[in-house]
C-alpha cells in the first residue's frame, strides 16, 4: 500500500497585489494535518513561491483546515442523518464558505495599509507579523528614508499633527509600525496606536495616488527572501 504524505501549502489569505499568506502543513493523502509554518508570498512562481517567513497565521491555518476538512466533515455529518447532522453540516459548510472570503483583502483601510507596507518596506506584510531579524533589517532602511522626509519632525509629530505629504505619512507610519514590533511592551503599544492614527488621517486619499511616482523615490530594502517549492 502506497501512503502519500509530505508537506504542502494551504490556506491562502489576505491576497492583495499578488502577495498573500499561505501555511505549510504536513499532510497525508493531501489532507492537511499539522501546520508547520506560514510563508508571506511576495511573488508566486511557476513551481512554488518566493517570499519570507512570518509568524504562524491563525487565520491561514483555520482556512487550510476549513477548506479541506469542512466539506469532508459536512458530508460525514449529513450521512449520519437526523436534524443534528443537518445542522452540523450547515455550520461546517458556512465555516468553509467564510474561509474563502478571507482569500483576498477586501477592506479599503487594510488595502491602504498593505500599500503603505509595500512602499516603505518592500513587502505588503505587516511588520507586526515579521520575524524580529527581518523587522530590524527593514527598520534601518526606513530610518534612512524618514531622515530624508522628516523636515525636523518625529513620527509621533505626524501622528498628532498630520503629515506634510503622503511620502512623509508613509515613512512615519512605517517607523511607528516597526517600533511597535521591536520596542518593549508599553512603548510598542503607544507606537502601534500612533501608527493607526497616521493611517486613518489619510483615509480619503485615493489608493492609486500611492502607486509609483515620487513615493518610491527613496527605494526599497532588499529582503532576505527564499524560494519554496509548492510540494
Amino acid at each position: 500500500m502506497i501512503v502519500i504524505y509530505g508537506t504542502r501549502f494551504y490556506g491562502k489569505v489576505d491576497s492583495h497585489g499578488d502577495q498573500y499568506q499561505v501555511t505549510k502543513f504536513f499532510h497525508v493523502y493531501y489532507v492537511p494535518l499539522i501546520p508547520v509554518d506560514t510563508l508571506w508570498v511576495t511573488r508566486p512562481l511557476a513551481d512554488g513561491y518566493q517570499g519570507h517567513a512570518v509568524r504562524l497565521s491563525g487565520r491561514s491555518v483555520l482556512a487550510g483546515y476549513a477548506r479541506v476538512w469542512g466539506p469532508l466533515a459536512a458530508l460525514i455529518a449529513l450521512s449520519a442523518g437526523g436534524a443534528a447532522g443537518a445542522v452540523a453540516a450547515a455550520v461546517l459548510g458556512a465555516l468553509c464558505a467564510l474561509s474563502w472570503t478571507w482569500r483576498s483583502q477586501r477592506d479599503p483601510r487594510e488595502r491602504r495599509r498593505s500599500d503603505f507596507h509595500l512602499l516603505a518596506c518592500g513587502t505588503r506584510c505587516d511588520p507586526l507579523r515579521m520575524p524580529h531579524r527581518l523587522a530590524s533589517e527593514i527598520q534601518g532602511h526606513v530610518a534612512e528614508c524618514w531622515a530624508q522626509v522628516a523636515d525636523g519632525r518625529t513620527p509621533e509629530d505626524v501622528a498628532r499633527l498630520g503629515a506634510a505629504n503622503l511620502k512623509q505619512a508613509v515613512f512615519a507610519y512605517a517607523s511607528l509600525r516597526l517600533a511597535a514590533r521591536l520596542a518593549p511592551r508599553e512603548p510598542a503599544s503607544t507606537a502601534r496606536a500612533a501608527s493607526e492614527r497616521v493611517l486613518d488621517a489619510i483615509k480619503d486619499v485615493d489608493e492609486t495616488a500611492l502607486e509609483g511616482g515620487p513615493y518610491r523615490a527613496a527605494g526599497q530594502p532588499r529582503l532576505a527572501e527564499e524560494t519554496v517549492a509548492t510540494d
